[in-house]
C-alpha cells in the first residue's frame, strides 16, 4: 500500500516517490516539517441527526485522512521502513550502506511498558467505607474483560500515533439478565471494551469554547479494492451505519437510537499537540541511521581501496597472477624514478564518528525523555535516587507524567460510561466518579525499604491502611492490599484470642488440679484427728489424770 495525501476536494491522491529495488519502502509523503501532531476536528453542528449526520461526516473526512496519512508514515517508520532505505549516494554509488538502526520502535517499546505495563488499578478518593469492596468490584470487572492487555494496546497507539480510543458498549442486555436470573455461566462485566484502530477512527468537536464532542466515528473496509467503507457514527442518543468510500460517505445504511445519552467512543490523547512519542526528532533518528551508513560507507571503501602501480607497466595477467600469488616482483628502480605499489584509500576517524554518533543518539534520548543506557559512571558512591535523576529516569517520570495527566481525563470519560452501565445493569450501585481514582503503577519495586518504612510510620501514628498503601506507593492496589491487610489483621486477632483463650483454659485446669490435689490431702488429715479423738474421747485430759 503506498502513501496518499488528501488534496483540495478532499479526495486521497497517490504519491509517487523515488522506489528502490525492495518494496513497500518508506518516503516522505510529506515534508518533514508538517508531522506536527495530528489536527483536531470541529464542527459547527451542534445536534447531530440523521438529515445532517452525512453532510458533517463528509467535512470531517477530510481533515481525518490527513492525520491518517502520518499515521501510516508513522506506522510504517516504528516498523523500521524509513527513508534511510531509498538513499541515494551521487559519487561512488557501488558502495551505498543503507542501514536502520530503528531508535523508533526502541522509543516506543519503552514508553508503552512504562505506562502501561504495570495493570492501571481503581483507587477510592473518598472515606466512605463502603467504596474500597465497589472498587474492588469494579477492578474484578474490567480484569474479566481483559483491561490489562487492551490498555497496552492503547497505550501503543496513543505514543505510536499521538492519540488513541476506547470503546465501551453495553452486553446484550436480555442475554445477559436471563443468565443472571438463572444462575447460568455468563460475562461477569455487563458491557464490552475495544481498542479500535486510531488510523480508522476519529472524534468530532463542537467548535466552541467547550469543544465537545458531537460524534465519534470509526470505519471499516469492506473491500479494500475497491476503496468500500462501512461507517459506524456513535452520537449521544443514535448510532449510525453509514456506506460510502474512504473519502466520502454517502446516505445512512441503518440508523439506531437508544437514549444512554453518552458517547461510548473516549478519546486519548499523548500530550497536548497529539505527537507520537518519537514523532519530535524524526530528522534526528535519520540523521542516525546516515552517520551509521556512512560509516559502514568508510569501511567497506577502505577495504576495497584501488590498488596503485607507481612507475611499475603490470598487464591484465601479470595482475590477475599477482592476485594468485600475493606477490611482486618491482624493476630495478631507474635514475630519478622510483617504483612502487600502494592502496589509494583515506581512512575515517573513527573516534570523531562514535563522538558523533553518541551526541545524536544522547540528544534523542534527552529529546524523548528516555534514560541513559551504558554511559552512566556507576563507580561512584550515589544512592538509589541520586542514581536515578542522574541518569534521567527522573526526566522519563515527568514525561510519563505529562501523559498520566492527559490519560486521567480521558479515563474519567471512560468511568462515566462504565458506571452508567453497571447501574442499569445493578452490577454497581452507588459507586460515582468522584468516589474513583486510576492509579498509575511504575516502578513499584524501587526504593523498596524507603516505601516499607513510609508505611510504617504511617501505620502507627493511626492513619487507614488504605491511605497508608496509597501515599507509601508500597502496592500498585491500594483498595485491595487494605481489604488483604484487614482479612490478614482479622486472622491475626483471631489467632492471639484462641491462643489467651487456651491459655486460660490451661490455667483454670491448672487451678482445678490443683484444688482436687489440696482436697485430697489437707481435709483428709482433718478428718484422721477427728477419728482418733472419737477412740479415745478422754484425751489429753484422761492422759492427764491418769499421771
Amino acid at each position: 500500500m503506498g502513501f496518499t495525501k488528501t488534496n483540495e476536494d478532499g479526495e486521497a491522491v497517490e504519491l509517487q516517490g523515488k522506489k528502490s529495488s525492495t518494496d513497500d519502502k518508506a518516503f516522505y509523503p510529506l515534508g518533514k516539517s508538517d508531522l506536527h501532531g495530528r489536527r483536531q476536528i470541529f464542527t459547527d453542528v451542534k445536534d447531530i441527526t440523521a438529515e445532517n449526520v452525512v453532510e458533517v461526516l463528509n467535512k470531517a473526512l477530510s481533515v481525518h485522512n490527513r492525520n491518517r496519512t502520518e499515521e501510516v508514515y508513522l506506522e510504517k517508520y516504528a516498523r523500521g521502513i524509513q527513508p534511510i532505505l531509498n538513499r541515494v549516494k551521487q559519487y561512488n554509488d557501488h558502495v551505498c550502506n543503507r542501514t536502520v538502526v530503528n531508535l523508533a520502535n526502541e522509543i516506543l517499546s519503552f514508553k508503552v511498558a512504562e505506562h502501561a505495563g504495570e495493570p492501571i488499578q481503581y483507587i477510592s478518593r473518598g472515606k466512605n467505607t463502603a467504596v474500597p469492596e465497589k472498587i474492588e468490584t469494579l477492578n474484578s470487572l474490567l480484569l474479566s474483560e481483559g483491561k490489562q492487555p487492551k490498555d497496552m494496546d492503547l497505550a501503543y497507539q496513543t505514543f505510536l500515533y499521538g492519540v488513541g480510543y476506547r470503546l465501551t458498549l453495553k452486553d446484550k442486555a436480555p442475554a445477559f439478565a436471563r443468565a443472571k436470573e438463572k444462575g447460568e455461566d455468563f460475562d461477569e462485566a455487563p458491557f464490552e471494551i475495544y481498542v479500535p484502530d486510531s488510523r480508522n477512527t476519529f472524534v468530532v468537536r463542537y467548535n466552541d469554547v467547550t469543544r465537545k464532542p458531537v460524534m465519534g466515528v470509526t470505519y471499516v473496509f469492506l473491500d479494500e479494492a475497491q476503496n468500500r467503507v462501512r461507517y459506524t457514527v456513535y452520537t449521544e442518543n443514535a448510532v449510525y451505519k453509514i456506506d460510502g468510500t474512504a473519502q466520502r460517505a454517502e446516505k445512512p445504511a441503518k440508523t439506531q437510537v437508544h437514549n444512554f445519552g453518552m458517547i461510548p467512543l473516549v478519546e486519548y490523547p499523548c500530550n497536548a499537540s497529539y505527537m507520537g512519542c518519537f514523532e519530535v526528532v524524526l530528522d534526528l533518528l535519520d540523521s542516525y541511521n546516515l552517520c551509521l551508513s556512512d560509516r559502514l560507507d568508510g569501511i567497506e571503501q577502505f577495504i576495497q581501496a584501488l590498488m596503485v602501480f607507481e612507475g611499475v607497466d603490470i598487464s591484465r595477467e601479470d595482475f590477475l597472477e599477482l592476485k594468485d600469488l600475493g606477490a611482486i616482483k618491482l624493476p630495478p628502480a631507474m635514475e630519478g624514478r622510483q617504483s612502487r605499489v600502494y592502496y589509494l584509500s583515506e581512512q575515517l576517524d573513527q573516534s570523531q564518528t562514535q563522538t558523533l554518533v553518541d551526541n545524536i543518539k544522547q540528544t534523542i534520548l534527552e529529546i524523548v525523555g528516555m534514560p541513559s543506557q551504558g554511559t552512566a559512571n556507576t563507580s561512584d558512591s550515589s544512592n538509589n535516587g541520586a542514581m536515578i535523576v542522574k541518569n534521567g529516569w527522573w526526566h522519563a517520570e515527568a514525561r510519563a507524567l505529562e501523559t498520566e495527566g492527559y490519560w486521567k481525563r480521558s479515563e474519567t470519560e471512560f468511568l462515566k460510561i462504565v458506571l452508567k452501565i453497571c447501574q442499569e445493569a445493578n452490577a454497581i450501585e452507588g459507586l460515582k466518579v468522584s468516589d474513583v481514582e486510576p492509579k498509575f503503577a511504575r516502578h513499584s519495586y524501587q526504593d523498596l525499604l524507603t516505601k516499607t518504612q513510609s508505611f510504617t510510620t504511617l501505620m502507627s501514628t493511626g492513619v487507614p491502611p488504605i491511605q497508608a498503601y496509597k501515599y507509601s506507593g508500597l502496592d500498585s492496589d491500594p483498595e485491595a492490599a487494605s481489604l488483604q491487610y484487614a482479612e490478614y489483621r482479622e486472622a491475626e486477632e483471631r489467632k492471639q484470642e484462641e491462643k489467651v483463650l487456651d491459655e486460660l483454659d490451661r490455667e483454670r485446669e491448672r487451678i482445678a488440679n490443683a484444688e482436687k490435689e489440696n482436697a485430697g490431702t489437707v481435709p483428709n488429715r482433718g478428718r484422721g484427728n477427728r477419728g482418733a479423738d472419737e477412740e479415745n474421747p478422754a484425751g489429753d485430759g484422761a492422759d492427764e489424770a491418769q499421771a
